[in-house]
C-alpha cells in the first residue's frame, strides 16, 4: 500500500467522518415516523414486528458477498452503489402502503445499507491503516451523532412536513453531501484493497469453538435492546407517554445521545476498572433502567405528559450509557480466542445476532400486541440481564487499547466472509 501524504489523508478522514454522519441520519430517518408507518400500513404490533424481523433477511444478505465486491470493484465504489439504491428504497417505503410490497422494499433497504455499512467500514479500517492515531471510533461515533440528528429531523418534520417529503428530501441531501464527499474517499489505488486479497483466514463456517458461541451469545443480548429502542421509541412515546408529534423523537434521541457519551468515555473507564466489568455493570445499570421506565412512564404520563416525558429520558440516557460498552467489549474479547481469526470470529457472531435477530423482533412484536408495550419491554430487559453475565464471566480478554475500534450495533458492522478455498 502506497504511502500518502498528510493532506491526502485528512480529506480522507474529512470525507469518511461526514460520510458515517450522513449514513447514520439516513439509515435511521424513519425512527420518529414509525407509528406513521404503523398507521399507513394498516397493521397491528405483532404484523409490525413480522415484518420489520423477516426485514433483517436483507441486511443479512450482503455480509455473504459483500467483501469480494470491494475486494473487485474498492470500497468506494461499492459505497456509491449502496448509497443511491438505498436511497432509492427509502423515498419509496414513503410510497407504499401496502404491507407485502413495503416489506420488499424495507428488505431492499436493509440490504443496501447493509453493503454501504461493510464499505463504509472496510474504507475506516484502510484509512486507519495509514494513521498512528486511533480514528475508528470518531467515525464510528459520527454514525452515532446521525442517528441523534435523525431523530431530531424526524420529529421536527412530523410537525412541517409529509413523510414522503421528509423521505425524498433526506434522499437527495444525502446523495449531494456524498458526491462532495466521493472524491475526498481514497480511490482503488490508493486504499490498499488488493493488498487485502492476500490476507484471508481459512476456516469453515461452522468451526464454532464454544467460548466464541458465549461471546456471541453476549452480543445478541446486548445488541437487543437497542434494536428495540430503534423499533419502538416513537410508538412507546406516542401510546405510552401520549407525547405530541414533534416530541416523540425525544426518548430516542436522548438513549442515544447516552450511547455516544458512553462510547467516547469508554477507553477511559478502561483505564480505571476491567473492561469486561464495565459492560456487566453497565448491562445490569441498563436492565434496570428500562425496567423502571416500563413501570412508571405510563402512570407519570398520566399525570402530566412532560414529567414522563422528563423521567423516561433521564432513564434512557443512563440505559444509554450502561448499553454502549456491551459491544466493543464482546468485539474485543472474540478476537482473542486461540485459533481462531479476529476478522472470523467478527463475521461469526455478527452473522449470528443478526440472524436471531430476525426471530427476537417478530416475538417482540407479539409480545407488545399480547400483553401490552411497557411489560413486552421486560424481554429485552431479561436479554441485557444475561449480557451482564455473561460479559462478567467469559468477556475477561478484552482489551482496554481495542474497544474504540468496535462498531456499534447501530451503525455497520464490518464482516469478511471467507469460505474453505480461502476466497474472501
Amino acid at each position: 500500500m502506497a504511502k500518502l501524504s498528510a493532506a491526502r489523508l485528512r480529506k480522507s478522514q474529512i470525507a469518511m467522518l461526514a460520510t458515517f454522519i450522513f449514513m447514520g441520519h439516513a439509515a435511521l430517518s424513519s425512527v420518529a415516523w414509525v407509528p406513521e408507518y404503523i398507521d399507513r400500513l394498516n397493521v397491528s404490533f405483532a404484523e409490525w414486528g413480522t415484518i420489520i424481523g423477516f426485514g433483517i433477511i436483507g441486511s443479512i444478505a450482503p455480509l455473504f458477498f459483500a467483501s469480494r465486491l470491494i475486494m473487485r470493484f474498492s470500497s468506494r465504489m461499492i459505497i456509491r452503489w449502496g448509497i443511491y439504491g438505498g436511497m432509492v428504497m427509502l423515498v419509496l417505503l414513503g410510497l407504499s402502503t401496502e404491507p407485502a410490497i413495503w416489506f420488499f422494499i424495507n428488505m431492499g433497504f436493509n440490504f443496501f445499507m447493509s453493503l454501504v455499512g461493510v464499505a463504509v467500514n472496510s474504507h475506516a479500517v484502510l484509512i486507519q491503516k495509514q494513521i498512528k492515531i486511533n480514528v475508528m471510533g470518531r467515525f464510528h461515533a459520527g454514525w452515532a451523532i446521525g442517528a441523534v440528528a435523525a431523530a431530531i429531523s424526524g420529529g421536527l418534520s412530523t410537525v412541517f412536513l409529509s413523510l414522503e417529503v421528509f423521505l425524498i428530501a433526506v434522499a437527495i441531501v444525502t446523495l449531494v453531501v456524498f458526491e462532495l464527499c466521493y472524491r475526498w474517499l481514497l480511490n482503488g489505488q490508493e486504499d490498499g484493497h488488493i493488498e487485502e486479497k492476500a490476507q484471508v483466514v481459512k476456516r469453515k463456517f461452522y468451526q464454532f469453538p464454544p467460548q466464541l458461541a458465549l461471546l456471541a451469545l453476549g452480543m445478541f443480548f446486548g445488541v437487543f435492546p437497542e434494536v428495540v429502542i430503534i423499533d419502538w421509541a416513537a410508538v412507546f412515546a406516542r401510546d405510552i407517554l401520549n407525547l405530541d408529534l414533534a416530541l416523540r423523537s425525544i426518548p430516542f434521541a436522548t438513549f442515544m445521545s447516552g450511547m455516544i457519551i458512553g462510547r467516547l468515555s469508554l477507553t477511559r473507564w478502561a483505564k480505571r476498572f476491567p473492561p469486561n466489568l464495565i459492560a456487566s455493570r453497565g448491562a445490569f445499570i441498563a436492565a434496570g433502567a428500562f425496567a423502571v421506565t416500563a413501570l412508571v412512564a405510563a402512570p407519570l404520563a398520566a399525570i402530566n405528559q412532560y414529567l414522563g416525558l422528563a423521567v423516561s429520558g433521564v432513564l434512557w440516557l443512563i440505559a444509554g450509557l450502561g448499553l454502549s460498552s456491551l459491544a466493543p467489549v464482546f468485539s474485543s474479547a472474540a478476537g482473542h480466542i486461540p485459533g481462531v481469526s479476529t476478522s472470523w470470529a467478527l463475521s461469526s457472531i455478527s452473522l449470528f445476532s443478526s440472524s436471531v435477530t430476525v426471530l427476537a423482533k417478530t416475538l417482540m412484536g407479539a409480545l407488545a400486541q399480547g400483553v401490552g408495550l411497557p411489560l413486552a419491554f421486560f424481554f429485552p430487559i431479561t436479554l441485557a440481564i444475561g449480557a451482564g453475565f455473561i460479559a462478567a464471566t467469559f468477556a475477561k480478554q478484552a482489551r482496554r487499547s481495542e474497544l474504540a475500534d468496535a462498531a456499534p450495533p447501530t451503525g455497520p458492522i464490518s464482516v469478511i466472509i471467507v469460505d474453505e478455498e480461502g476466497r474472501a
